[in-house]
C-alpha cells in the first residue's frame, strides 16, 4: 500500500493548490456531470418517443383518412387499409402489450355513443370475465369527442399456447371516435402488472391523436359526430 499512498499525497516539491484552485475545478466537474446525465435523460427520452406511422383510409373523403402513431421498436403484424396491430418486441410478459386501430364505416343513424355501447357488449361477450372499469369523454385534435374506456379481462395462456402459466390479467382501453364517415377503435392493452411500464408506448400512440381532456360542452351535434382527420394532417405529428 505504500505506492498508493504515495500516489495519492500530494508531492512535496509542489506548492499546495490555492483553495480557489479546487472551487474552479470542483465546479468543473459538477458541470461535466450535469451535461452528462442531461444528454443521457434526451437520448432515452427520444428513444423513448420514437415512432413510426401509419396513414389509414388514405382515400376517404370527408376528412375520414386518420394517421396514427406507433413505438418505433414496436413490430407490425396485421396492417389493412383500415387498421393494424402493432405489437412490442421483447414483452415482459406473455401477454404482448399491443396497439390495434380498426375503422368501418360509420351506420347513417348512428352516435358514438351508441357505437360504444355496442362495443362493449361484444367486448363482454368476447373476453373471459371482461370487466368495464372507466368511462369518459375527451376531445382530439380540433375538439371532437373521443370515448375513452378502460377495462380488464384474463386471459389463460395454457388454452391459447399450452404454456403452464397462471392466468394474465389484462388491461385495456379503447379510444373511440369518428372521422368522416368512418368509426374509430383505437386499443392499447397490455398485461396489468406492466400497463405502468408501457405508459410511454402508449403515450406515442395518444400524442398522435392529440387526445386530451374536455375543455367545453359542445352543442353543435355536427361537430359532436366528426373528427376532421385532415386538419390532423396538417398539424403534423
Amino acid at each position: 500500500m505504500i505506492w498508493f499512498d504515495r500516489l495519492i499525497k500530494p508531492s512535496p516539491t509542489n506548492d499546495r493548490p490555492d483553495p480557489r484552485e479546487h472551487l474552479v475545478n470542483d465546479l468543473a466537474v459538477a458541470v461535466t456531470v450535469l451535461f452528462a446525465f442531461l444528454l443521457a435523460l434526451g437520448v432515452r427520452n427520444q428513444a423513448d418517443f420514437a415512432s413510426q406511422f401509419v396513414l389509414l383510409n388514405a382515400g376517404a373523403a370527408n376528412g375520414g383518412a386518420l394517421r396514427v402513431a406507433y413505438p418505433d421498436r414496436w413490430a407490425v403484424r396485421e396492417q389493412s387499409p383500415g387498421g393494424f396491430t402493432a405489437l412490442q418486441l421483447g414483452s415482459p410478459s406473455l401477454y404482448e402489450t399491443q396497439v390495434t386501430v380498426s375503422s368501418r364505416p360509420l351506420g347513417e343513424a348512428e352516435s358514438l355513443e351508441l357505437a360504444r355501447f355496442e362495443r362493449s357488449l361484444k367486448l363482454a361477450a368476447s373476453l373471459d370475465t371482461y370487466r368495464e372499469l372507466t368511462a369518459e369523454t375527451l376531445t382530439l385534435l380540433n375538439g371532437s369527442p373521443a370515448i375513452v374506456t378502460t377495462y380488464g379481462f384474463v386471459v389463460d395462456p395454457a388454452q391459447e399456447s399450452g404454456a403452464a402459466e397462471l392466468p394474465i390479467v389484462v388491461k385495456g382501453e379503447d379510444i373511440l371516435f369518428v372521422a368522416g364517415d368512418f368509426l374509430y377503435s383505437v386499443t392499447l392493452r397490455a398485461d396489468a402488472m406492466a400497463w405502468e411500464a408501457s405508459a410511454h408506448a402508449f403515450a406515442v400512440v395518444t400524442a398522435s391523436l392529440r387526445l386530451q381532456p374536455v375543455t367545453e360542452l359542445w352543442a353543435d351535434p355536427a361537430r359532436g359526430r366528426s373528427f376532421d382527420g385532415a386538419a390532423q394532417n396538417k398539424g403534423g405529428n
